[in-house]
């Protein structure tokens, strides 16, 4: 079995509550969105900066619904289930390997991504083309060593994927609403009702020196 691996030195995370509404027209059918409660779903904003993997350093961002998981008995519970809709990366080659290996829809340009640890916080800005695209702001909290399972939905053409991702490093999670998330009027925004986009994080993650390990991806069946 081969696993694919991917160093990073920080991984920063918001969840934000938006509408479900929203939720359903950015995951295909037969993936359901999950809600904090009636009408709220999540939307999932990570950061990485990379600096370890088979196409050399760079920065990612990765948009997400936050969506129900796939469980089987006897197996482990991910921590989160997610559906990312649109990812954008620093280079070009690491937007190429991620298209062809993990069926991930991107954004088809290099983007800017700025890393800023300033006070027990670190901010990131993402621009594409010069322009800000959304700037996310986690506050640090207890650190503990940890190895956590997600998963991960995707949707190429008429094929449905599904990766089991391991992260694990040291790890700062609280839910303090300390953080917070500005989406800017951009057509990488297209898809979000900005205005309805909480701007503070009901859960904030930061990893530091960790390692995003994938399993081998899985072909689902298509209903």
């Amino acid at each position: 079995m081969t696993l694919i691996r991917y160093g990073f030195s920080h991984a920063i995370s918001g969840f934000f509550e938006f509408p479900t509404e929203n939720a359903r027209a950015l995951v295909p059918k037969g993936i359901e969105p999950a809600e904090l409660h009636h009408g709220s779903s999540i939307l999932s904003v990570t950061v990485f900066d990379f600096v370890e993997s088979m196409v050399g350093a760079y920065r990612e961002a990765v948009f997400s619904v936050a969506v129900m998981p796939l469980v089987k008995p006897g197996e482990r519970l991910p921590k989160a289930a997610l559906f990312p809709y649109v990812v954008a990366t620093t280079t070009e080659a690491s937007r190429q390997h991620a298209i062809s290996t993990w069926h991930l829809p991107h954004w088809m340009e290099d983007v800017e991504i700025d890393l800023a640890p300033a006070d027990q916080r670190m901010e990131a800005r993402v621009s594409a083309g010069g322009t800000l695209v959304a700037e996310l702001c986690v506050v640090d909290h207890s650190w503990q060593t940890v190895r956590h399972l997600y998963q991960s939905f995707m949707r190429d053409s008429d094929e449905n994927y599904l990766a089991n991702i391991w992260m694990e490093g040291q790890q700062s999670e609280h839910e303090e609403e300390t953080g917070h998330l500005r989406l800017y009027d951009h057509p990488f925004n297209k898809d979000l009702a900005l205005s309805e986009v909480s701007e503070i994080p009901f859960r904030e993650l930061w990893m530091r020196d960790g390692m995003q390990t994938f399993d081998p991806l899985i072909q689902l069946e298509t209903a």
